[in-house]
């Protein structure tokens, strides 16, 4: 008896690679003095971060690749997102430190393919690449 499959496309997350942050806003404090003081930022820019693919994708593999990374990855992953104006830190930045903010939105990173399953459960030829979905916003202070 021979198996049976259902012919379609899919994607197979293969490796789960760093995750990045889509930088929607920059800055930094400077302090040239001999004591600390403290500092607040406020995110000033907005910017949306979508699923994308390091492959030119259909609208249709994005949201399969968005399914699959929600699935094996991260449950919290979104099709888009964007990011808010407002959202502030604040710390302290010692003597004669520089401390800098990058406000955006985190990036999930997955290595893959896509390719096709034939009735007869054979794969076609794999397309493979770098996907990612967006999944929390913040800043990243250092």
């Amino acid at each position: 008896m021979s198996n049976q499959c259902d012919p379609e496309w899919f994607f197979h997350v293969t490796q789960n690679k760093k995750n990045t942050m889509s930088v929607k806003y920059h800055t930094y404090v400077q302090n040239k003095k001999d004591y600390a003081i403290d500092f607040k930022f406020s995110s000033k820019k907005s910017g949306t971060t979508e699923v994308g693919a390091s492959l030119t994708v259909s609208g249709e593999t994005k949201v399969m690749i968005l399914g699959k990374i929600k699935v094996d990855v991260n449950a919290s992953v979104k099709h888009s997102w964007t990011s808010e104006l407002g959202i502030e830190t604040s710390g302290k930045v010692k003597a004669h430190s520089t401390v800098n903010g990058d406000y955006g939105i985190m990036k999930e990173n997955v290595y893959g393919y896509k390719a096709y399953r034939y009735s007869n459960c054979g794969t076609g030829t794999k397309q493979y690449m770098t996907a990612w979905a967006p999944y929390r916003e913040g800043w990243v202070v250092s």
